[in-house]
């Protein structure tokens, strides 16, 4: 069973998933990092050249994909991936999903020190919050919800772990 974790840009994704993978001993996928291989060039190029709406089709193309793939995987999606309701229905059918949960002043700081976030590129923080306002109503729809708030990738990821299994999902499946 693939584990597909979503939430808000710098709510810990990609931190998350992989000390969730390397703890169940399952593969670590970053949709993001999956693009950037497929495209062979960076998220922030495609955006400037493409624009976003070249970006979303090529997202859930490869997300389709790596739903696909027989082994089980931790999946961790853009943050925008989770607004598209095809994408939404095809990664709650095919797996678990995760939200992470983490406050907006706390998204609002990991993104003013990651250049590399088009969407909120040149953005104020009410504009962010704005669009984390947006987006709220989608993570909420994920099967599992976890608080990540003033807490560290390996705590979250355990409890995550803890609330997997509580449904059957085990480590080393």
């Amino acid at each position: 069973m693939h584990i597909a974790l979503v939430g808000m840009m710098a709510s810990g994704k990609s931190s998350i998933g992989k000390v969730l993978s390397k703890s169940m001993n399952i593969p670590f996928l970053d949709i993001d990092k999956e693009i950037e291989f497929h495209e062979k060039r960076s998220i922030k190029s495609i955006f400037e050249t493409n624009g976003e709406s070249y970006f979303r089709k090529i997202e859930s193309k490869i997300i389709t994909d790596c739903l696909e793939k027989k082994i089980s995987t931790v999946i961790a999606l853009g943050g925008g991936a989770f607004l598209n309701a095809a994408v939404r229905k095809n990664v709650n059918e095919k797996s678990i999903s995760v939200w992470l949960d983490v406050n907006i002043e706390t998204i609002i700081t990991r993104v003013k020190k990651n250049k590399n976030r088009p969407l909120v590129e040149n953005k104020s923080d009410k504009e962010i919050m704005k669009l984390y306002e947006k987006r709220l109503k989608y993570y909420e729809m994920a099967k599992i919800h976890i608080d990540c708030n003033k807490k560290n990738k390996t705590i979250c990821a355990e409890e995550l772990i803890s609330k997997l299994k509580k449904i059957g999902i085990n480590e080393n499946n």
